[in-house]
């Protein structure tokens, strides 16, 4: 390999350098990470069949699942009846089945803390590195793999239980107040409650449908030609065995080249844009393939065709949310004017990023972090640094650039029908730009053609479902709320479009958090489940004159006091919903008690009313058979038989009989 082809305009010096520099800060950043680096790794959803619907972090609105699109700490996903979906974190594979609800509590480079409130989940753990936490939270308990392996939960809402299965490895369970239990391979038992009072329990159990089915899965894994070409962390590496070929390049090394079939087909081109916090704007492909190629590596042009350049295999491969450049007219922005119908509009310009050449973030990153997301060893630009460097390769070649118009990029609309050409001699003076600035519009951070879409919800009691946390990251809660408490700064909420309703209002109406009834919830207990203000987060101020709470504490300690009286406060408000909601279901079943004797008591009246005319029977039929002969002795033995009292005698000449009505009975 030429190190001056694969690195052009690079010394060996910088090389070096650059080499030392992430071998001495990289590895043992990896583990910490600066404060102000976003994490390295997210969750793809790269399969799903049937009705799925996800809510983004700090949004109560649903819209359809989106393929590729990158779900991190906050977001949440529900497959309705008869869905299946299948997501990667890393080389773990997360298989959901019908009717379950996840939701991503914690995601970032040491931590993955999951909500499953109601369904059935499978995890795939192929590996956990020290250091590293996998954590399931279930209304029941808080499961926590203690070693790689083949992990099920089951949560039953009906019964209240929650099952855990270990095909193998090990994991332990914790429960409300410290309690803990180990479970090992080919074990299951099932939890009632939140003090881990076991159920049920059983060795070896059979498999189902759904078992099959992620087996299936994990041996088209374990056959994947891609893992002997890229790391097994690399997230979307299992689609690229069936849409494309592996080849060797003299230049670039062992590379993949995509079959594709459109004409003018560039990498950046089929997919459309979304604004993803914390990164900013990020690619989302259309093609089933389009995750790895287009957030790890880079892309190079042999002749006609595109291939993608993984790279060396990094032993901790770092998520990049699109690795392109963008140009523009000039240093203060993107300017570039595209005509549309005739009139010009502002429009925004994209380019792949060749191998060697560094991607520079919009976000504020440490020396660590550029050294880890750019492994090729070349060299990066200060944050926000404009017009640096306009040496790219592929900056000022038309079959390269992408550009739409300002309102499509951001609206998030599929750059395939809204792509504009840009003129050779345009491009000939355009120079690198910044990023455009994210933004939370609705339509930018679901995709203007999911919101459009029908797509299901899930139940109100999943959404408002509280699960167990692990005692040691509960910050002293025994239970969590899934909602975005967790989650720094407030809950956003979807604006609506200017100049008219929510889109698709019938199906997906922009609505506040689910509560429960609030016939039987104290006035408090609703109050609070009101959203806080805006200046929430500030404390109230003291009213004059008030003493303070504690003059002995030194000013340099406040923000701590603040933070306990916060967590006091949370407890005080998640104690009081306890109640609430146990005054609650003991009225809901001192009603249905009620219930249940009134039906008792008209059963008991229906029977009695049923014996009524059985008992009337028994008493009339005797004098009705003995009448006939107290009669004959009565009479002369000379006596015609006509002479018989007539009431006792039909028209036929025979005995009459007591005629029996059919409402008697009832």
């Amino acid at each position: 390999m030429h190190a001056k082809a694969f690195f052009p305009n690079r010394g060996w010096l910088a090389l070096l350098l650059f080499v030392l520099l992430a071998a001495l800060c990289g590895t043992g950043a990896f583990a910490q990470g600066a404060a102000g680096d976003p994490p390295g790794r997210v969750a793809q959803l790269n399969a799903f069949d049937g009705p799925v619907s996800f809510a983004p972090a700090g949004f109560d609105q649903w819209a359809g699942a989106v393929l590729n699109r990158p779900l991190t700490q906050g977001d949440r996903l529900w497959n309705d009846t008869g869905a299946r979906s299948e997501l990667h974190i890393g080389s773990t594979a997360l298989r959901l089945d019908g009717q379950t609800s996840l939701a991503f509590s914690v995601l970032d480079d040491q931590t993955v803390q999951l909500a499953l409130s109601q369904g059935s989940l499978i995890v795939r753990l192929r590996s956990l590195p020290p250091g590293q936490r996998f954590e399931v939270d279930t209304p029941n308990l808080a499961f926590t793999a203690s070693q790689p392996g083949d992990y099920r939960l089951d949560v039953d809402p009906s019964d209240g239980t929650t099952r855990v299965t270990v095909r193998s490895g090990s994991a332990v369970v914790y429960g409300r107040n410290g309690a803990s239990a180990s479970l090992g391979a080919r074990q299951q038992i099932s939890f009632a409650g939140a003090d881990l009072a076991q159920a049920a329990g059983q060795t070896a159990p059979a498999l189902d449908p759904f078992d099959r089915w992620a087996e299936a899965r994990d041996r088209a894994e374990d056959q994947s030609l891609a893992a002997r070409h890229v790391s097994r962390d690399v997230i979307g590496y299992q689609q690229l065995d069936n849409y494309g070929d592996w080849e060797s390049d003299p230049v670039y090394g062992t590379v993949w080249v995509p079959h594709v079939t459109v004409q003018d087909w560039a990498p950046y081109r089929v997919g459309h844009w979304a604004s993803i916090a914390p990164w900013g704007w990020t690619w989302i492909d259309d093609e089933p393939w389009g995750f790895a190629p287009f957030h790890y590596g880079r892309w190079a042009q042999r002749g006609a065709r595109w291939c993608w350049v993984p790279g060396a295999s990094a032993a901790h491969p770092v998520y990049a949310p699109a690795l392109v450049g963008f140009v523009g007219g000039s240093a203060g922005g993107v300017n570039f004017a595209i005509a549309v119908g005739g009139a010009t509009q502002p429009g925004v310009a994209w380019f792949p990023l060749a191998p060697g050449e560094a991607w520079r973030p919009s976000y504020r990153a440490s020396r660590a972090y550029l050294g880890r997301v750019n492994p090729f060893g070349g060299q990066y630009t200060p944050h926000n640094t404009a017009n640096a460097n306009n040496g790219y390769r592929y900056q000022h070649l038309p079959a390269a650039v992408t550009a739409v118009t300002a309102a499509a990029f951001s609206q998030g609309q599929h750059v395939r029908g809204s792509a504009r050409p840009v003129a050779a001699r345009e491009l000939e003076r355009a120079r690198v730009v910044a990023p455009p600035t994210p933004t939370r519009d609705p339509r930018s951070v679901f995709g203007a053609s999911r919101l459009t879409q029908a797509h299901p919800a899930p139940p109100a009691a999943a959404v408002d479902r509280r699960v167990v946390s692990h005692p040691a990251f509960s910050r002293g809660r025994a239970e969590t709320l899934l909602r975005r408490e967790a989650l720094p700064g407030p809950s956003q909420r979807p604006e609506l479009p200017r100049g008219g309703a929510a889109p698709n209002a019938s199906h997906a109406p922009a609505m506040p958090v689910v509560r429960p009834p609030q016939a039987s919830v104290p006035p408090s207990a609703r109050e609070r489940h009101e959203p806080p203000p805006r200046n929430a987060a500030m404390p109230p101020p003291r009213p004059e004159g008030a003493a303070p709470q504690d003059l002995r504490r030194p000013p340099a300690r406040r923000p701590e006091q603040g933070q306990r009286e916060q967590n006091t406060q949370r407890d005080s408000e998640v104690r009081n919903e306890q109640a609430a909601r146990a005054v609650q279901k003991q009225e809901q079943r001192a009603q249905q008690q009620h219930l249940h004797l009134q039906q008792e008591q008209q059963l008991q009246q229906r029977a009695q009313q049923a014996r009524q005319p059985q008992a009337q029977r028994a008493q009339q039929e005797p004098p009705v058979r003995q009448a006939p002969r107290q009669a004959q002795r009565q009479q002369p033995a000379q006596a015609p038989r006509g002479a018989q009292a007539p009431e006792n005698r039909d028209r036929h000449g025979g005995p009459r009989r007591e005629e029996h009505r059919p409402g008697q009975d009832n």
